[in-house]
């Protein structure tokens, strides 16, 4: 969407201006850092090194975003202007670039708990989803991100607002599968990359005004062209997520059980009375888009206006019955299963829950203990 009228800055200080699309991006940052710092201590690790694991990978993040979007638009800038690489301030940053070196600083600072490493990516996913949901929100304003013009009456494809979806998808499918499903540590963060590349590179960047390479096809009826930058590097990226994918499974029969007896995820009595921290982040960033949504109606401009308001009504949804936080928990484990160590939590309910396993089959099953038992449960309670 290309809408002049729509001021980039937030406000400005004498000749420093502050973009919208900055304040969203802190937002999301500080919104994902609440969410994995408050389940870090809820699996009983120290906040304050979270704290400083999550500050170095931001920097490194934001590095690395810079990094790959001048060598993807304007490597010239390296030996023709090299301060030029440096004024992030006037746009450019690339998401791909930023998860890379992100999970590079990751590893890096966890290297040698690979069982943290495994859980802290799955922490980060929605806090990678928020800001794919709102900084796409940001290029409206900055008027980035452009989708093609076609002649179907519309002009240009609402790229942005399509970007935006992707991170609205990411975030509830993250929180479905967490109170459904009981998967390995690191699934969750594979999966969500695997999905964001089909999503975007197949059909995101279908309608994206990007330039196109080696093979050609563009319809300006449509408004849509095969191949852009992105869309050459998709089919390497899933293959990677998918096996990535797929060893999360493998090295949880394999490994992971023994690893979770001598490393148990640790629940409180005073996080059951709480809740977790998901319900809070959704219900914020479903309050804060409805009421965006407003503001966007009475300025008059009602396609971002109800798209942020289906999203604050998916936000807010995502959170209802979120008292029984893990479902289809069974009553006793299935034949043949053994407990992994992993227990969580349930808010709503009396027991926690632990994680069986057989194989690569994993299923939550209602814990004997309760936390009123004991606040710090051994290895294998179940």
């Amino acid at each position: 969407m290309y809408i002049p009228r729509l001021n980039p800055y937030a406000f400005k200080i004498g000749p420093l201006g502050v973009h919208w699309y900055g304040i969203f991006m802190v937002m999301a940052i500080l919104g994902g850092s609440y969410y994995l710092i408050e389940r870090g201590k809820q699996a009983g690790e120290d906040p304050d090194g979270l704290s400083n694991v999550l500050l170095w990978t931001v920097l490194w993040g934001v590095i690395g975003a810079r990094v790959v979007f001048v060598l993807a638009n304007d490597p010239q800038w390296i030996w023709t202007d090299p301060l030029q690489t440096l004024k992030i301030w006037q746009g450019g940053l690339a998401f791909d670039g930023a998860v890379g070196f992100g999970l590079l600083a990751f590893w890096i600072q966890l290297r040698r708990s690979p069982l943290l490493f495994n859980h802290t990516m799955d922490w980060a996913v929605p806090g990678i989803a928020l800001g794919i949901f709102m900084v796409r929100i940001g290029n409206i304003f900055d008027h980035q991100v452009l989708g093609r013009m076609t002649e179907l009456g519309f002009g240009r494809w609402p790229e942005q607002l399509w970007g935006s979806f992707i991170g609205v998808f990411l975030i509830s499918r993250y929180f479905w599968i967490e109170r459904h499903k009981a998967v390995p540590p690191g699934y969750q963060f594979w999966s969500a990359m695997f999905y964001y590349a089909i999503l975007r590179g197949f059909i995101g960047e279908t309608t994206r005004d990007n330039p196109l390479y080696i093979w050609h096809y563009l319809n300006p009826h449509w408004g849509i062209g095969f191949t852009t930058l992105m869309q050459l590097f998709t089919p390497p990226i899933l293959i990677f997520t998918g096996l990535m994918m797929r060893r999360t499974w493998r090295a949880s029969a394999a490994q992971l059980p023994n690893i979770f007896r001598r490393h148990p995820v640790k629940v409180s009595s005073t996080q059951q009375e709480s809740g977790l921290p998901g319900r809070t982040l959704l219900w914020l960033v479903g309050a804060v888009s409805i009421v965006s949504a407003i503001a966007f109606f009475v300025i008059h401009i009602p396609a971002i206006g109800w798209y942020l308001l289906g999203a604050g009504v998916v936000f807010e949804l995502t959170t209802v019955r979120w008292h029984q936080r893990y479902l289809d928990v069974l009553k006793d484990p299935p034949e043949g299963m053994a407990p992994t160590g992993e227990l969580y939590a349930n808010p709503g309910a009396e027991h926690p829950v632990a994680v069986w396993q057989e194989g690569i089959r994993r299923v939550y099953v209602r814990s004997a203990v309760t936390l009123s038992d004991r606040e710090d449960p051994q290895p294998g309670a179940g």
